[in-house]
């Protein structure tokens, strides 16, 4: 891989697979998807704007025929794992982003590479606005990776994650509920789990794949790190995984406390002078 578009630039995972890219020396085209505020975009733009490998496109400016005859391996990343857990999963219906999406299939013939990172829940519950979209994508192209994912954190966590509202509650008072859009069963650090993307990209083979902690019980064991909830228990039910997706323990886990202590650090940077 030598150049990636990443829709959603400043979503949480697109965010933090921007980073992973960038700093393996690869260019990026991040495309912005204007929705609702994002109270720390100016600081996201500052963490990557300024690396020569970066440039940011808003959605209605993606130029998709740009580069069309570029001799690098480019690849198309579309974390739709960012639109569900944010409960913005209709911006997938809108016809900006539908129309854009197909005319890169289409200018492609074929010969695209994409990668699709989702949430794990999307394995059991059927979501319309997401599965309208992924199956025009898979009519086009039918070689498409497809990366499912448990409960991600680390630095920029939404606050409807459990973890962040956690930390976020021991510098200001802060409601803490467990959202149903979280996955209780498993958990992965953010960088980790954007190194095994990765190296999944770079393996070209198509397919669907899980990536997993490999560890019992490993959400759990991250939740009992943080004393706001520590007594919480797993309520969610498990997924019964079909024997075509591919399980993918991630290699080198981040230990939890050094994840969490990292999370922490970066919210008492951001969050602690905020109303």
């Amino acid at each position: 891989m030598d150049k990636a578009i990443i829709i959603g630039i400043y979503n949480f995972v697109g965010f933090q697979i921007c980073h992973t890219l960038l700093n393996k020396g690869i260019e990026v085209n991040g495309i912005h998807i204007d929705s609702k505020t994002d109270p720390f975009l100016e600081e996201k733009r500052l963490e990557i704007g300024r690396n020569a490998n970066f440039v940011e496109s808003s959605l209605s400016k993606w130029n998709v025929s740009e580069n069309g005859n570029d001799l690098k391996k480019q690849i198309l990343i579309f974390p739709i794992y960012d639109f569900y857990i944010l409960r913005e999963e209709a911006m997938l219906e809108k016809e900006i982003l539908v129309n854009k999406v197909i005319q890169y299939l289409e200018e492609k013939k074929g010969n695209s590479n994409i990668v699709i990172i989702a949430p794990i829940q999307l394995l059991a519950q059927n979501l319309p606005s997401m599965n309208t979209l992924l199956e025009q994508m898979r009519g086009l192209d039918p070689n498409i990776q497809f990366i499912f994912l448990p409960a991600i954190f680390g630095p920029w966590q939404p606050s409807m994650f459990l973890f962040q509202q956690a930390i976020i509650s021991s510098f200001q008072k802060c409601k803490i509920s467990l959202s149903d859009r979280e996955w209780t069963k498993d958990a992965l650090f953010a960088a980790d789990a954007a190194e095994a993307i990765f190296e999944i990209i770079e393996s070209a083979n198509p397919g669907s794949y899980l990536l997993e902690s490999g560890k019992n019980n490993y959400w759990e064991k991250c939740a009992g790190y943080l004393a706001e909830i520590s007594k919480l228990k797993d309520q969610r039910e498990s997924i019964q995984i079909d024997s075509k997706i591919m399980r993918v323990p991630v290699k080198c886990l981040t230990p939890i406390t050094e994840a969490l202590n990292f999370q922490k650090e970066h919210v008492k940077m951001h969050y602690h002078w905020r109303p």
